[in-house]
């Protein structure tokens, strides 16, 4: 069979793949790079996705938590500077991995400003397993700055914490975004 006639072959596997097409004279490594797909070692998937583990007062294992409020007062969390320079978000996601002992409910609110909803309105999440989820790509609303954008998260409890002495409640915040290559 002559080599034009050939589609792309995988040769190798280690753990990049080595791909080589006869019709097209091309050979290349298909591995990962800084957590996005790359090629010849040259990132191209810019597509990335932050994960945040915010808990109750006092869990332990988060990387952020609430304060101890005596009272169902909205508390704002500052998650950092976590999208990069003209990067666009496409999604946040927010899911309850422990269930806040004595909730009734949980309100959640994110935006890229204290009480800000320009990445999530106000949705009830305080079950376990609970998922909610806003596509901001739908819409656009959110432009990309010429700096890093912060992520803010608010919570506004439907029952005083305070009562509670357990600790337990924590949460998983995604935020996806395209990153510039």
């Amino acid at each position: 069979m002559p080599i034009w006639d050939r589609d792309l072959q995988i040769k190798k596997w280690d753990p990049r793949i080595l791909l080589h097409s006869g019709r097209n004279s091309f050979l290349g490594w298909l591995g990962t790079k800084y957590n996005a797909i790359a090629l010849n070692g040259v990132a191209f998937s810019n597509v990335k996705t932050v994960k945040i583990i915010v808990g109750v007062y006092g869990k332990a294992g988060c990387d952020f938590n609430f304060t101890a409020p005596v009272n169902t007062t909205p508390q704002n969390l500052d998650l950092g500077s976590i999208i990069p320079a003209f990067a666009r978000v496409l999604e946040t996601k927010v899911v309850c991995e422990e269930a806040a002992t004595g909730l009734v409910s949980m309100a959640l609110v994110a935006g890229n400003a204290s009480a800000g909803a320009q990445f999530m309105a106000s949705v009830q999440c305080f079950s376990l397993s609970t998922v909610v989820a806003t596509l901001v790509a739908l819409l656009w609303t959110v432009a990309p700055t010429a700096a890093a954008s912060k992520v803010w998260l608010q919570g506004t409890p439907g029952a005083n914490w305070s009562l509670d002495t357990t600790n337990v409640g924590k949460w998983s915040v995604y935020v996806t975004y395209i990153d510039v290559i």
